[in-house]
């Protein structure tokens, strides 16, 4: 929210809105978030949403946002270009495909790329990894080769934003998806999840470092800042600041390309998509949809990434824009555009926060050396399937 807010007095000048801000620290937030829309107090008339959309929505927490879109008076389709919007950007924003209408507006989004270290693979004479098996070849041949560096880094704690995250592009590329049929066959116990847990699980035990099972996504981060591994698949959105920062060891060496896929498989990266929304007992409605069109609209968004510290944007025409693409890195640019046009975000069903969880401890052990990954993804199945049966 830092990048918008220089720009709140614009709007505020324009519609004579008053915009009061009420920033809380992450699980602060979703406490008082969940307990504002289940209360009905309606206090936060416009809300960051995340992978509980769809509880929120079923709940009937959430006020969809078509009446708006469909009142000329508060919405011009010819100003906002909806059709700017990445489409898997859109796709969160009607609830992972849950919901035919808008659950909140697309503020910023995350998509997995690779991340390597140029000098290291000079020193090698290592190829940037187009496929997973590519990618396992260079782990070990950093791995093997460097006292002090291991071959690579991944999220290997339990939660839903953290080890599943990556898995989740694995089995897809592998031709599987969460829920083969919703809500009685989660599918986790397949051939294609189970190959992808074990591989995801023998790469960090190989090559990972000494309790990579614990490891978050700012770990990995850290990791890589510290040039103590040679490459990792994390969000393109640490790239620019976090990698090529003043905190960086390795900003002068690190590169960003797309992430592998499996010999013949298809790129489709997970993201993911912040939204903004409103709940049904807003006090203030039509004033946060119009706060919500403009902080997500072309205008505004291109301010933020032209002028301010926006960086990784919802919409296409940004991803182009030749100012932005020469303040970032034309590779940094392109490569982010290709994975975004390509991206595959994951479905967040109503109980997905319940049984991601434990499908994410699931994965732990696994990466922990505690089961095999099929008697994992096994349980996970089954953990999944009774949550909606029980």
């Amino acid at each position: 929210m830092s990048a918008i807010k220089p720009a709140i007095p614009v709007f505020e000048e324009l519609t004579g809105i008053d915009v009061v801000w009420n920033i809380l620290p992450e699980q602060q937030f979703r406490t008082k978030r969940q307990t504002d829309v289940s209360t009905g107090a309606g206090q936060f008339d416009v809300f960051f949403m995340d992978q509980v959309v769809n509880q929120y929505r079923e709940e009937g927490w959430l006020q969809p946002l078509d009446q708006y879109f469909n009142d000329s008076s508060l919405y011009d389709e010819g100003w906002y270009k909806p059709d700017d919007l990445f489409e898997a950007s859109k796709w969160q924003c009607h609830g992972g495909g849950y919901s035919d209408k808008w659950t909140g507006m697309p503020i910023t989004i995350e998509v997995q790329t690779q991340f390597y270290l140029q000098d290291l693979y000079d020193k090698h004479d290592l190829e940037v990894a187009k496929t997973w098996k590519q990618f396992r070849e260079n782990a070990k041949v950093i791995d093997e080769n460097e006292s002090d560096i291991v071959g690579t880094a991944g999220r290997g704690q339990k939660g839903y934003g953290m080890n599943i995250y990556i898995l989740n592009t694995l089995l897809r590329q592998q031709g599987t998806k969460l829920w083969t049929e919703f809500p009685n066959d989660s599918g986790l116990d397949s051939q294609g999840v189970i190959e992808a847990a074990e591989w995801y699980s023998k790469l960090l035990q190989d090559f990972g470092p000494q309790g990579a099972s614990t490891q978050t996504w700012s770990d990995v981060l850290s990791t890589m800042q510290e040039g103590r591994t040679g490459h990792i698949v994390a969000d393109a959105n640490m790239f620019w600041g976090g990698l090529t920062g003043d905190d960086s060891s390795v900003a002068d060496t690190v590169q960003i390309a797309k992430v592998p896929k499996p010999e013949g498989g298809k790129l489709n990266p997970n993201a993911f998509t912040w939204q903004i929304s409103t709940s049904k007992n807003a006090k203030n409605s039509k004033q946060a949809f119009l706060f919500m069109m403009w902080a997500t609209s072309q205008p505004t968004d291109t301010w933020m990434h032209l002028e301010s510290g926006g960086v990784f944007s919802v919409r296409e025409s940004i991803w182009k824009n030749d100012e932005y693409r020469s303040k970032v890195g034309e590779d940094y640019a392109q490569v982010s555009l290709e994975s975004l046009k390509q991206a595959a975000p994951d479905p967040f069903d109503r109980k997905y926060p319940e049984w991601g969880q434990r499908y994410s401890e699931e994965l732990q052990r696994a990466i922990a050396g505690q089961k095999s990954a099929e008697a994992a993804m096994k349980q996970a199945a089954k953990v999944a399937e009774d949550i909606y049966s029980g």
